[in-house]
């Protein structure tokens, strides 16, 4: 029995009991791509299967979140946005500048 868990703010993923997941492996990878897979065992989580992607995306944002001097980079970038010190570039632009 798969279980899709929403919770309200973001796509949690797919939980999948380890007793359905070993003869099911390919069909999980292929889950994966879209969302998170959390293997259970007795009921309890044991083991989370993420897209390598989104895990890379975590561990830079873990880097982020325990480095002092990110977050002091990020708290004076708060602080000059909100004072309006800073000025917006579309994404398009910001392509434009650095492409040439």
């Amino acid at each position: 029995m798969y279980e899709f868990v929403y919770d309200g703010f973001m796509k949690v993923g797919t939980t999948i009991p380890i007793n359905q997941a070993r003869p099911r492996l390919t069909e999980i990878l292929e889950i994966v791509r879209r969302e998170p897979v959390t293997i259970t065992k007795d009921g309890s989580p044991v083991a989370v299967v993420v897209d390598p992607e989104d895990y890379e995306s975590l561990l830079a944002t873990l880097e982020i979140l325990t480095s002092p001097d990110l977050r002091r980079q990020l708290a004076e970038f708060d602080l000059r946005r909100d004072r309006g010190e800073l000025e917006w570039v579309s994404h398009e632009e910001v392509e434009r500048l650095i492409v040439g």
